[in-house]
């Protein structure tokens, strides 16, 4: 696999990780893992890999953009990575 279809997989692990372990861990409740997000990183990643052979620039700016969004942004009951990471670590209340 090439770069941007392993900034997919990443993406998705970040995601999984993020509502499994930290949202728990900062204090957001119990764990609630959202079982679409694996199909939905398999494909990500199937179409990075596709579009890397048309265009490798292309392929690899989205894959960086969807890594920056699912770190920065909230989504489903947990909240951004950057928070919750925020917050286990005691930098934010």
């Amino acid at each position: 696999m090439g770069p941007a279809a392993d900034i997919a997989l990443l993406t998705g692990a970040i995601t999984a990780a993020n509502e499994v372990l930290f949202a728990p861990i900062a204090g957001n409740g119990k764990p609630d893992f959202n079982w679409r997000v694996i199909p939905a990183t398999g494909i990500f990643a199937f179409l990075m890999e596709g579009l890397s052979k048309i265009n490798p620039q292309l392929a690899l700016g989205v894959s960086v953009a969807a890594l920056l969004t699912a770190l920065l942004g909230s989504y489903g009951k947990a909240q951004s990575p950057v928070i919750n990471a925020a917050k286990a670590l005691g930098y934010q209340k």
